[in-house]
């Protein structure tokens, strides 16, 4: 039998009150990332309360609510951004054929390879991305500030990630040279990406805004912050790996797909460590802003110098991407992916059951199918 000072012992233990921002005691998520579980499970503060091993029916709702706001926003976000960039270009090569006289063909061909394609695409995303996220970090009570307490994040953290996103983007284009082979087999290949705006300098400033600071500063925000963190409410793991594949679907081709969804994953890690977007915001810049300056130089020098600066820029890329490799390796022999316990993987089962989700992710997976394969 117990002793009675056991008893007096044990007696605050059952009392013991869950941690409201770790309540499947997981220890390998970072408590400050999580979220309020109160806002899906407001009994965790009852003393002596327990989480069920399977999710009752509110909580259940809850889960599913949170899912379907993000898959509400990723749908709305590809659809209004297709929408209006189909939209805002039929009206301005109409407004060309209109004035000029021109050919629709000819209008159309002259927008293509102007400034104003890459600055219509730009606006949109731009808007859309920080429209979608603002609204949709309100509707989650997501405070904007939250997405940037930064913990524990110094310079030396910044100059390995950025070796290991290059080392990724590096790893993805010889992964789409294997699926490239795999595709030519069945007689399909895949749309590249286009880099048509070298046509004149008023297109290289314009993608170079674009490409090297809004894009990152926005889709992260989008991703890594609105979504990834609704896809964390009750699984880090879980919302780290879906909002990496709804990144990398949205990319609408195989080979931006494949360094989307590992560089997602990543950055994904690195923002749940440090409680911050800074970290795969740097990333996203530097991963953009390398493919940007390699294909900029391969057009801008002389034809009688190009094996050679080839040589020279593809020998130091091989080589940071080398270094990035070896640290991406001890990155995840120290901090793998966290695993979940048995109560999240049961509660992420809920996902199956979230329309908005569900149907956002084929739609993507449509887009890719339907404009991504030829």
């Amino acid at each position: 039998m117990l002793s009675e000072e056991t008893m007096r012992q044990s007696a605050p233990q059952q009392n013991e009150m869950l941690d409201p921002k770790n309540p499947f005691e997981n220890p390998m998520e970072n408590r400050e990332y999580r979220m309020d579980y109160r806002r899906v499970l407001p009994q965790i503060l009852l003393p002596g309360f327990q989480v069920p091993f399977a999710p009752e029916r509110e909580e259940r709702r809850a889960i599913r609510k949170c899912l379907n706001i993000a898959g509400l926003g990723i749908l709305l976000s590809d659809l209004i951004s297709q929408l209006l960039a189909f939209g805002l270009m039929f009206l301005v090569t109409w407004v060309l054929q209109m004035r000029y006289h021109m050919e629709w063909n000819t209008a159309s061909d002259y927008l293509s390879n102007s400034s104003i394609l890459i600055a219509i695409n730009g606006l949109i995303f731009f808007t859309i991305n920080t429209a979608t996220a603002c609204i949709g970090c309100k509707s989650m009570r997501i405070p904007l500030r939250s997405l940037f307490q930064t913990q524990d994040f110094t310079w030396k953290s910044a100059l390995k990630y950025i070796p290991i996103g290059i080392g990724l983007q590096c790893v993805a284009a010889y992964l789409y040279t294997a699926l490239s082979w795999f595709l030519e087999q069945g007689g399909l290949s895949g749309v590249d990406a286009d880099f048509s705006y070298f046509s004149s300098g008023k297109s290289v400033l314009m993608a170079i805004l674009y490409t090297c600071i809004l894009a990152p500063l926005t889709e992260e925000l989008l991703y890594r912050g609105f979504l990834m963190k609704t896809l964390s409410r009750v699984s880090i793991r879980f919302g780290i790996l879906i909002s990496a594949l709804a990144f990398g679907l949205a990319h609408g081709n195989p080979a931006q797909f494949l360094l989307g969804f590992l560089v997602g994953i990543f950055m994904g890690k690195i923002d749940t460590r440090h409680n911050s977007l800074l970290p795969s915001i740097l990333v996203h810049i530097a991963i953009n802003s390398t493919s940007m300056a390699i294909e900029l130089i391969g057009e801008l020098v002389p034809s009688l110098w190009e094996n050679y600066v080839n040589f020279g820029l593809n020998l130091i890329y091989l080589g940071v991407a080398f270094i990035g490799i070896l640290f991406w390796f001890c990155f995840e022999c120290r901090k793998p992916l966290p695993y979940n316990t048995q109560k999240q993987a049961m509660r992420n089962r809920v996902a199956w059951t979230a329309p908005c989700l569900l149907i956002a992710l084929a739609f993507q997976i449509g887009m890719l199918l339907a404009f991504g394969l030829q």
